[in-house]
C-alpha cells in the first residue's frame, strides 16, 4: 500500500486502514486509562494499587532542581525506595490531573500537585506534565515536569 494513490486503493486495502486506525485508538484509549488508574491512585488511602499499574523495571526520569526526589531512578524498588519515601515523607499532596493527550504508546497528563508540606502544613499548589510511556498494559516510564521553584519554595517555609 506504500506509495500508492488513494485511486489505486482497493476496498480490502481501505478496510485494512480502517482497521489499523481503529486497533491504535483502542490502544490509545487503552493507555490513557491506565495513566488516569495511576492518578487515581495516588489519593491517599488509595496507593497500594500502585504497584500493579507500572512494570517492575519503571524508569522515573525526575527535573533537575527538585527539592527533593530529583534524578533518575529505575524499578519499581528504586521508586519506592528512593523516590516515593523521600517525596510523601516531606509532603502530603496527590496529583490532580486536569487533561489527558495520547499519541500511541505516550499519553501526557497535564494537572496540579495538591495538598500541604507535613512539617508546617504550608500549602502547595503546582503545576505538572507528565509524560507516559505505556507498553504491555503497563506504565513504563514516567517524564516529569514541574516548577521546582514553587515545591522548594514551600519546603523552605516548612
Amino acid at each position: 500500500m506504500k506509495g500508492l494513490a488513494a485511486s489505486e486503493l482497493s476496498t480490502r486495502d481501505w478496510h485494512e486502514v480502517g482497521e489499523n486506525k481503529e486497533k491504535k485508538m483502542t490502544q490509545e484509549a487503552d493507555n490513557e486509562k491506565r495513566v488516569r488508574a495511576f492518578y487515581e491512585a495516588t489519593i491517599p488511602g488509595h496507593r497500594e494499587s500502585l504497584r500493579g499499574l507500572q512494570a517492575p523495571h519503571v524508569i522515573y526520569d525526575m527535573p533537575k532542581g527538585m527539592p527533593i526526589g530529583c534524578g533518575h531512578f529505575e524499578g519499581l524498588q528504586d521508586v519506592m525506595e528512593r523516590f516515593l519515601t523521600s517525596f510523601y515523607g516531606s509532603l502530603d499532596i496527590h496529583f490532580v490531573a486536569e487533561e489527558f493527550i495520547s499519541a500511541g504508546e505516550n499519553v501526557v497528563a497535564l494537572g496540579r500537585i495538591e495538598g500541604k508540606t507535613r512539617k508546617a502544613a504550608v500549602p502547595v499548589d503546582v503545576p505538572f506534565a507528565h509524560v507516559w510511556t505505556v507498553r504491555e498494559g503497563y506504565l513504563q516510564r514516567l517524564r516529569a515536569f514541574t516548577d521546582t521553584a514553587l515545591l522548594a519554595q514551600a519546603l523552605e517555609k516548612d
